[in-house]
């Protein structure tokens, strides 16, 4: 596996957000904290909306910052203790107010596990907390990664045999597992700028991954 590249660059620092505001109950009209999936007061308990502002951190993790490195097993714990929380089938026998909100709160938790557990759009998630959101479509402008794709997927077109694409396979998965490497340090570094282009390479080496696992011997 390649050694990450280092880059001469301004420092980053993570943009200060606005902390996520508190919630007044619909119900017992007491405030709540912005994360609370139930309202605060114990006499209550209704369910809640989303906060305003509120982040997929803010509510998998316990210090709510925003971070590339996540434990997955953490990660699903969290998650299932969450749904468990919210799930509609606790409110079928709920006014239509709670039905709904539980799932809106269902919906919004399989998202934000669905986009943190995955590394490639954890980073995309994180770009877009700092303002430097990536397109599923942006086009490629670093010459060297689009010349290694274009031999990648001739590669892939070229293949007749089993092993050959086993070989690319596994050339591609070392390649993702250093570019993650890399984001890694890039976003605990600060590095937004090194983040943004390692995310774009992982992003079209996850495609290569796609056309790999779709590959099928010619009939030729």
């Amino acid at each position: 596996m390649q050694a990450c590249q280092r880059h001469d660059y301004h420092h980053h620092s993570a943009a200060a957000r606005a902390q996520p505001e508190g919630k007044i109950c619909w119900s017992c009209h007491r405030e709540s904290a912005p994360t609370a999936l139930l309202c605060d007061n114990e006499r209550c308990r209704a369910i809640q909306p989303v906060g305003k502002g509120v982040t997929y951190f803010d509510l998998f993790l316990d210090e709510g910052k925003p971070s590339f490195d996540v434990n997955t097993g953490d990660l699903r714990r969290r998650f299932l203790k969450l749904q468990q929380t919210v799930h509609p089938d606790s409110f079928s026998q709920k006014e239509d107010v709670e039905r709904k909100l539980a799932e809106a709160q269902s919906s919004w938790i399989n998202h934000a596990y669905a986009t943190l557990k995955d590394p490639l759009s954890r980073a995309r998630y994180l770009l877009k907390l700092q303002g430097r959101e990536i397109g599923e479509k942006d086009q490629i402008s670093d010459p060297e990664l689009l010349m290694e794709i274009m031999e990648s997927r001739e590669e892939i077109e070229m293949a007749k045999t089993e092993s050959q694409v086993a070989d690319i396979r596994l050339r591609n998965e070392r390649q993702v597992a250093g570019a993650i490497e890399c984001l890694s340090q890039a976003f605990a570094s600060g590095d937004l700028a090194r983040a943004r282009d390692l995310t774009h390479r992982l992003q079209y080496l996850r495609r290569i991954s796609q056309t790999v696992h779709g590959w099928e011997p010619s009939d030729a």
